[in-house]
């Protein structure tokens, strides 16, 4: 084994192990224990199912001439996923477009190209489901502001990357003509700029948004699952605000795996769904548990069995 693999997993199996270390199992098993077993363990296979819409998405991101096999894009997809999960704010980001730069022919300009889809599509989705939200919970949400970001700041974001992708001959033209430390940042720029192909494939765009809704429907799903398990019925709206609520949340957490957080927006949701807060505390944790054991958990598996090969990717000027 090489030493840098070695000192990656043994940071990445501390930043799992400290994540865990975080959540109250022993409240977890002591409800897991009064629940039905079944709807549970599919809340963790629908989940699950996100790393599958994500990989496709990253795939369809890629540009024209650029591949990368599917399993290794879904070992780069569980990877940072159990990174964003586990580890500070931004690093799933950072690793998940170092580990796709450093495939074969890839490069950074790819692979950061390929983020900024992600977020887009991402902020897109989620903008999505806020207004439906907005139109069909009759309750109110917390996160307006955040709310507000997404509504004004979703728009700008694809206004912006939009005109990038389809001005790249006025972008090369400026950078060819700008010099110094400018310069290399807008040749940098450009490079990123024309492997933004979704933008200029609305077909493509929209399916790539398609896989992120599917992303959100089996989390959705996963919720009802849990609320199946403990016997709680609600509205189908309220499984809407509580998926928008904890989707919000990401937002603005600065705690690995959200935690706390994640569990303060579901919880704030079933109590005014009714529900009694006890039975609220424990349906957010299980929730948010049966969320963490795919998303952080698959891509440590993976890494520990077997390690992603990497390369020092395609050259870029």
């Amino acid at each position: 084994m090489r030493i840098p693999y070695i000192l990656s997993w043994l940071l990445l199996t501390a930043l799992v192990v400290a994540t865990l270390g975080r959540v109250d199992w022993t409240l977890v098993i002591a409800a897991v224990g009064k629940a039905k077993l079944l709807p549970l363990i599919l809340a963790v296979l629908l989940n699950a199912m996100i790393l599958v819409f994500a990989t496709a998405q990253w795939l369809l991101f890629l540009p024209e001439g650029v591949s990368v096999a599917r399993s290794k894009m879904f070992k780069i997809m569980a990877i940072m996923s159990t990174v964003a999960n586990s580890g500070p704010a931004g690093g799933g980001a950072a690793v998940g477009v170092h580990l796709l730069a450093t495939q074969e022919g890839v490069g950074h300009s790819v692979g950061l190209s390929v983020l900024l889809l992600d977020q887009l599509v991402e902020g897109l989705v989620k903008m999505a489901i806020v207004l439906l939200a907005i139109v069909v919970v009759p309750i109110g949400l917390e996160y307006k502001a955040v709310s507000a970001t997404i509504l004004i700041g979703v728009p700008t974001f694809f206004f912006v990357l939009t005109i990038i992708a389809h001005r790249r001959s006025v972008l090369e033209s400026i950078s060819e003509r700008t010099t110094g430390f400018l310069g290399w940042i807008l040749t940098k720029l450009n490079l990123v700029a024309a492997n933004l192909e979704a933008l200029r494939r609305p077909k493509k765009l929209s399916v790539t948004v398609v896989l992120g809704l599917l992303q959100k429907l089996v989390a959705a799903l996963a919720i009802t699952c849990v609320l199946i398990a403990f016997g709680v019925v609600t509205p189908w709206w309220g499984i809407l605000a509580v998926l928008v609520a904890v989707n919000l949340s990401t937002v603005v957490s600065v705690t690995p795996a959200n935690l706390g957080v994640f569990e303060g927006a579901a919880f704030l949701v079933y109590r005014a769904l009714g529900i009694s807060s006890d039975t609220a505390v424990v349906l957010a944790i299980v929730q948010h548990a049966a969320y963490l054991i795919p998303l952080a958990g698959i891509g440590w598996v993976i890494s520990s069995v077997r390690p992603l090969n990497i390369s020092r990717g395609k050259s870029e000027p």
